[in-house]
């Protein structure tokens, strides 16, 4: 309750100070789905708001806070269970990914996850989630066998290829909209010792032209090695303007893969590479976000091209001066979805995110920033949504844009679901009046992405 020192930790414990301001009455752990059960059936008879928290990672208000209703806190649905096959886990929302990876790696395994540390269970898998290990074995939500859920009527429903498959389809990227997932049973794959190649190399502006065409190629040429993967990022450190390539490889010793040739030919000003743990390094690629930060995401999808990358490289750079604002980090970061990666989302059913190999591969664009002040939020939130709307303008000349954003990027403004395409809009919503026929999901737990609108809709800020 308000005032204990268990309530101050559980409602300002959040990547992002943003959700952290909020004072919900009340903070609820379950540790049971019997729990959750009992809790969504007294909801829906006092018509109390809630809004429900895995990792605490999402930036905006609202997303697993709230101020006008209860916090639900799935921090005791923390377990990691290998089955006695050693082909599944069963992973808890209320687990960390680091936590996930720790509790795998005696037994030489891992499952398809974040690559952040700190980062929930929960929002990721809803959400679609990106690994290390994609452009091998898929999205993580592609990797999912079954998930448990609490649906609004207060029944626990299993959803698999085989049980439910219209809920199994909808939870692979339709978000918190059709109830409280409680368990992922996860696919396991072989990681011994957890070992990864990865680390960060970063450039100087004249190299630019380089580590673009770098990343492009790689993500054209990733059939012949999916054990790799890179992303680009681009920043302004007080006017001096780097490039930095994020470079991994399943298993050891990747700075000896082909796929590396391009990067390799660059002269770094840095470089960290080196063979790794799985669990350590996503605890590397965490560090550079740090908490206590006003922060947001912001991202918009294209076509992989180096001329579009370069403009929007300098897009960003004109639009991205935050120079005047105390605390203020803002960064662009490009990031591949492999063709490999979209062949994956096919199987067992496919998920209803509307992308296809066809059309890849293609790049995420990702700007993050963080600052210091609530007064220069409206700043902040320009340079991001400005800087992206030029992106969208310039991918569209080129006829190079993707409508699709991907959720566990995306800002309060954006219609995440609208993104996916008007049939499998309507195909989620019909989907979720068969779980949640009163609409519990879309009217008492309003802040995250709805089936039919942004968190924070009729702005002027860019959507997607």
């Amino acid at each position: 309750m308000p005032g204990s020192t268990a309530y101050t930790t559980a409602a300002t414990h959040y990547w992002s100070n943003v959700p952290a301001e909020a004072t919900p009455a009340c903070i609820f752990k379950p540790a049971s789905a019997d729990q959750l059960s009992v809790f969504l059936l007294i909801t829906r008879l006092t018509q109390s708001e809630f809004a429900v928290k895995s990792g605490g990672h999402a930036a905006f208000a609202g997303a697993s806070s709230t101020s006008t209703g209860i916090t639900v806190s799935m921090e005791n649905f923390n377990q990691v269970t290998l089955s006695q096959d050693r082909k599944t886990a069963a992973v808890g929302p209320g687990n960390t990914w680091e936590s996930v990876y720790d509790a795998l790696d005696p037994y030489n395994l891992t499952v398809i996850g974040g690559r952040a540390s700190d980062v929930g269970v929960g929002g990721l898998m809803l959400g679609g989630g990106i690994s290390f290990f994609s452009s091998l074995y898929g999205w993580a939500c592609d990797n999912v066998v079954s998930y448990q859920m609490v649906t609004a009527c207060g029944t626990t429903v299993t959803a698999s290829a085989t049980q439910n498959q219209d809920l199994f389809y909808a939870l692979r990227g339709g978000g918190n909209n059709f109830g409280i997932v409680t368990k992922f049973n996860l696919a396991v794959f072989s990681l011994p010792g957890g070992a990864i190649w990865g680390g960060t190399r970063i450039y100087q502006e004249q190299h630019m032209p380089a580590t673009i065409n770098a990343f492009t190629q790689m993500a054209n040429n990733i059939e012949k090695d999916p054990s790799a993967g890179s992303w680009l990022t681009f920043v302004n450190y007080g006017g001096f303007k780097v490039s930095a390539a994020e470079l991994w490889h399943v298993g050891q010793n990747g700075s000896n893969a082909t796929i590396f040739s391009n990067y390799s030919a660059i002269p770094s000003i840095s470089d960290d590479t080196q063979n790794r743990n799985l669990s350590g390094y996503t605890e590397k690629v965490e560090a550079p976000d740090p908490y206590g930060f006003r922060q947001y995401f912001y991202t918009m999808t294209v076509k992989n091209d180096a001329n579009l990358t370069t403009a929007a490289k300098d897009i960003f750079f004109e639009e991205s001066d935050l120079s005047s604002v105390p605390g203020s980090l803002i960064v662009m970061t490009m990031q591949s979805i492999t063709v490999p990666q979209l062949q994956q989302m096919s199987k067992n059913g496919g998920n209803p995110l509307g992308l296809s190999a066809a059309d890849g591969p293609l790049t995420l664009v990702l700007i993050a920033c963080r600052w210091n002040n609530a007064a220069d939020d409206a700043t902040a939130y320009a340079a991001g949504s400005n800087t992206l709307t030029r992106i969208k303008d310039q991918s569209m000349a080129m006829g190079l844009d993707v409508n699709y954003v991907y959720m566990n990027y995306g800002a309060q403004y954006q219609d995440i679901v609208a993104s996916y395409g008007d049939a499998n809009k309507q195909k989620l919503i019909n989907i979720a009046q068969r779980y949640d026929p009163t609409g519990v999901f879309q009217t008492l737990s309003p802040g995250f992405f709805k089936l039919d609108r942004a968190p924070v809709p009729g702005t002027e800020y860019f959507s997607h």
